[in-house]
């Protein structure tokens, strides 16, 4: 799945979902249009006649889309694939506050015929029964071409986007140029040179290195003051405090050190080990990171400000100052250009996973970190259809053209036609430098096309000339982190995207997460900036997240990585 790309995304990160719609039911329609074989030649011609007299079909859309990008209209790739599906789309776009409306339209039943992008999450198609259409039975290699091959090519992509009945509601994308992880440490090679120092391989060194950038004028600008050791982000891009300062650039990427492989399909603390599901909120190793953490803390190393600062400013720190001089010392990021800008990228160098030597009472870890492969490459519910549709046909006919090869990098990169892109051979592509000279390749992306938002299919065996950002991200990852997150077997990488829970755990889960993020959320920040202790207080906050239903959390999420175990295996 690339967030990819929290940082490509400036001041809004991948994960902003927002949307509205157009069109509508009566809020009780249920899946009495599907066909009972949609397989059957007779039946979809007499129900998408259109296929035949090459009338188009007139169909409404929303289409949820980061803040930056131009209207649907304004793309010829888009157009183009509406000709190509013989439809004519009624757009309608929406760029922010979609989760403060959807629940009311939802419950309306205000939605057009389909919905791209952000529209949907797998909640939505329990909660609201009957809103959406089940696409099983259409998903045909005569209707749906594209769609099929994906699915028999990635398994996984279905096995995603399938519920525990059997039901398929929205259709993923796959995208899987992107990296294994989000996020890469970064340091300032400069610095370092400056005060004759190496780079640090274990946290012991991290902490003596942070300790002389605070202390010994590491910018070497004169001022001994101005230089920030560490910094995190603990936003997301809609503005909200992520669970733990658990964002994709926070510290707790670090805990894959004491042994504790996190996966950023679920950023609420759960992950495997040994086929156990564990909550490393509660692990002693957690105690200990936070430990070092506060000690960071306490010694000025960690910036104070991170608590509050919002990404677009975490983001420019990492640029330097007004007269152009690094200031940061430190910083998770996604790719050195996007993170530092075109003067200050060259300053900085990769810093390969850390070693935990700090206290090693219980012996030594086995180094991990961040595995983002199935979240930056997958996603589900990327496009959906009302189930009060009158021609689903057309607007699955419509649907699987963003599957087609083509198409998919147009949609993730921008069209053709449109001078983001060049087609180089059959199966190959090249990504063009921005039209406009002053923006960078990330920001032109999200500016031109639905980028990742997008359904669609990015084949394997497809070859894409990158840009620059996309080139050097992945040179980043090899120093080190492919490595070391290839080292988790399945049964040490907790799938949380392809897990799937009854109603009734679903209920429970909804109901006592809350009480369990709300203890942990609050006491984090306490132990960092040492308005407490964290051994005095340690037992309790245990005892107070049991207490508040953790245990059954575990025992839900255990059968249901159980049952993916038996499925994979």
């Amino acid at each position: 799945m690339k967030k990819r790309v929290l940082a490509m995304l400036l001041s809004v990160t991948m994960v902003a979902s927002i949307l509205a719609g157009c069109g509508g039911t009566d809020g009780t329609a249920d899946n009495s249009t599907a066909p009972a074989d949609a397989s059957d030649d007779s039946d979809s011609a007499s129900s998408d006649a259109s296929a035949e007299s090459g009338e188009k079909v007139k169909l409404s859309a929303v289409a949820v889309i980061h803040p930056l990008t131009k209207d649907p209209g304004e793309m010829q790739w888009l157009r183009e694939l509406e000709e190509e599906a013989n439809v004519e789309i009624e757009w309608e776009v929406v760029r922010a506050d979609w989760d403060t409306v959807k629940s009311t339209r939802f419950a309306a039943g205000d939605i057009p015929d389909i919905l791209l992008c952000n529209a949907t999450i797998d909640d939505d198609y329990t909660k609201y029964s009957g809103l959406f259409l089940d696409l099983t039975p259409y998903l045909t290699e005569e209707l749906t071409p594209n769609i099929t091959a994906m699915f028999a090519e990635e398994p996984d992509t279905k096995a995603l986007v399938t519920t525990k009945d059997g039901k398929i509601y929205g259709t993923p994308k796959f995208q899987g140029k992107w990296p294994s992880t989000n996020s890469v440490m970064f340091i300032n090679q400069k610095w370092l040179d400056n005060l004759g120092l190496d780079m640090p391989t274990t946290f012991t060194e991290f902490k003596d290195v942070l300790m002389a950038f605070k202390t010994q004028d590491a910018n070497g600008n004169g001022d001994p003051n101005d230089e920030i050791p560490l910094d995190y982000n603990a936003y997301s891009g809609g503005g909200e405090i992520n669970p733990w300062f658990n964002s994709a650039y926070s510290l707790t990427s670090l805990i894959g050190a004491l042994g504790i492989q996190v996966t950023n399909t679920d950023n609420y603390g759960f992950f495997a080990e040994d086929g156990t599901v564990k909550c490393y909120a509660v692990d002693e190793r957690y105690k200990l990171f936070m430990k070092y953490i506060a000690d960071l803390y306490a010694n000025g190393l960690i910036n104070e400000n991170a608590l509050t600062n919002d990404y677009s400013t975490f983001q420019s720190l990492s640029r330097g100052n007004e007269a152009g001089e690094a200031i940061v010392g430190c910083v998770l990021g996604w790719e050195e250009t996007d993170k530092f800008g075109p003067a200050l990228y060259s300053e900085y160098a990769v810093v390969p996973p850390l070693a935990y030597d700090v206290d090693c009472a219980a012996g030594t870890y086995d180094t991990r970190w961040r595995n983002d492969y199935s979240i930056l490459n997958m996603q589900g519910n990327r496009a959906c259809i009302s189930a009060s549709c009158e021609n689903p046909e057309a607007a699955l006919r419509f649907i699987d053209r963003f599957y087609d090869q083509t198409h998919s990098v147009e949609a993730l990169f921008g069209g053709i036609a449109d001078g983001c892109i060049e087609q180089t051979g059959d199966n190959s592509y090249k990504v063009l430098a921005p039209l406009d000279p002053d923006t960078d390749a990330g920001t032109w992306k999200w500016t031109s096309t639905f980028a990742d938002f997008s359904p669609m299919y990015i084949r394997r065996a497809t070859e894409i000339e990158m840009a620059q950002d996309m080139t050097y991200a992945l040179e980043e990852r090899a120093q080190g982190y492919d490595e070391v997150i290839s080292k988790a077997g399945t049964s040490d990488t907790y799938p949380n995207m392809f897990m799937r829970y009854t109603e009734e755990d679903q209920n429970i889960i909804a109901l006592t997460k809350p009480n369990i993020d709300n203890i942990i959320d609050n006491q984090w920040s306490l132990w960092m900036t040492g308005e407490q202790d964290i051994d005095s207080t340690w037992d309790a906050y245990v005892e107070n997240v049991n207490n508040a239903g953790l245990p059954q959390i575990l025992e839900i999420r255990q059968a249901a990585f159980d049952e993916y175990l038996k499925n994979v295996q």
